[in-house]
């Protein structure tokens, strides 16, 4: 199956209902049981029952633009989802194509706008997929975001698109530093690479999480250099199966912190 046809695949999928998230929780480095937040992690259900996770289909969304579309159906899940559990807190993924597009930042505008009241429970994730230097105006519509109560983050700093000048150009309220500095080789440089990144984004946004954190000593490391919280396997698995598919397709439901 080719890009285009996993495109319109995952689309047909949407309009029929399943297409849902499960979730990964955001735990402070020193309480664990402290949640920050938990994002939402978008999974597809097959005709036939099988699931498949976004990474297998994030790619042919980009590349065809279909991208924004899934954010918004994951945005709207998740708005459904926080209505009915007012204790819960939920993270989004935004891909840049919603900022290269006049017409899709004014949809998910609308519906961020709509549902304002609930934006102190929903951070949205930033994720660079372009270069966020070649967006113009992109600083002043994530402050747009900000002016109506969600936090903002810049998911997957440190790889890729995501450069020192797109961070310090926005103003944001969390950095995600990519999983590949905490599954470095343990030893020196490790330490010295990873205090570096975590000292550098520590000048643009109060928290920091540092993401993929499947070992112990991988979660000792991310406390040492001053990461505020954590986001992994060790202390949060999500499940394969989606959590959430909407009201009336809802598989399991489940209370989050």
């Amino acid at each position: 199956m080719d890009f285009g046809d996993i495109g319109r695949t995952v689309m047909r999928a949407m309009q029929q209902g399943r297409v849902g998230f499960s979730v990964q929780q955001v735990n402070a480095v020193d309480e664990h049981s402290d949640v920050l937040y938990s994002e939402c992690l978008a999974r597809l259900v097959e005709l036939d029952g099988s699931v498949i996770t976004a990474g297998e289909f994030m790619l042919p969304l980009e590349a065809f633009g279909y991208a924004p579309h899934l954010d918004r159906h994951i945005v709207n899940l998740a708005f459904d989802w926080l209505s009915s559990n007012p204790c819960g807190s939920l993270g989004c993924n935004i891909s840049t194509g919603n900022f290269s597009s006049r017409e899709h930042w004014a949809l998910l505008y609308d519906e961020l706008y709509r549902h304002r009241s609930l934006a102190p429970r929903l951070v949205l994730e930033v994720t660079e997929s372009a270069p966020m230097a070649l967006l113009s105006g992109v600083a002043a519509l994530i402050q747009d975001v900000r002016k109506l109560g969600y936090r903002v983050a810049v998911d997957d700093f440190g790889t890729g698109f995501s450069t020192p000048e797109a961070l310090f150009s926005m103003d944001v309220d969390l950095v995600k530093i990519d999983a590949f500095f905490a599954r470095l080789n343990t030893g020196r440089d490790a330490h010295r690479l990873l205090h570096h990144m975590v000292g550098l984004v520590s000048c643009a946004a109060p928290t920091i999480v540092v993401e993929g954190i499947e070992t112990y000593d991988q979660l000792a490391l991310a406390k040492a250099v001053g990461a505020t919280h954590v986001q992994g396997y060790l202390l949060s698995e999500p499940s394969l199966a989606p959590i959430y598919l909407g009201p009336a397709t809802t598989v399991v439901t489940s209370r989050l912190m």
